[in-house]
C-alpha cells in the first residue's frame, strides 16, 4: 500500500523510519534520529502508525529554531522575545511524498 501528499520543491530522496502522529502532524523518525514531517498529512493511517515505513519524496531541510530566533529579533516584548521555540528545532519537510510499509529484501 502507498499514498501521496503535497507538492513543492526539494531534493528527491527516500528514507526508512518509524511513523508517528503528533500535534505537528505525521512524522517519520529515522534510525539516525532525524525527523521528517510529511506536508499535508495530519495523521498516519493506523496501518502505518508505529510501524517501519519507507518514505520517498522531495526533502527540504528546515532549521525552525533559527527561523524562530530571526523572527524573535523583530518582537518588541521581552517576554515574547524570550519564549522558547516549541517544536522540532530541525527537521526535513517532505513534499510529493509517497510511502509504503517497509519490508527488507
Amino acid at each position: 500500500m502507498s499514498c501521496k501528499s503535497g507538492k513543492d520543491a526539494g531534493t528527491l530522496d527516500s528514507v526508512i523510519g518509524i511513523a508517528h502522529s503528533n500535534k505537528t502532524g505525521a512524522i517519520l523518525c529515522s534510525d539516525s534520529e532525524k525527523v521528517y514531517r510529511i506536508a499535508g498529512l495530519r495523521r498516519w493511517d493506523t496501518i502505518y502508525e508505529g510501524k517501519k515505513v519507507k518514505l520517498k519524496g522531495n526533502f527540504r531541510f528546515v532549521d525552525a529554531e533559527a527561523i524562530h530566533r530571526k523572527n524573535s529579533a523583530n518582537v518588541s516584548s521581552p517576554v515574547l522575545k524570550n519564549l522558547a521555540y516549541q517544536g522540532y528545532p530541525q527537521f526535513y519537510s517532505v513534499t510529493n511524498a509517497t510511502w509504503e510499509l517497509y519490508t527488507p529484501d
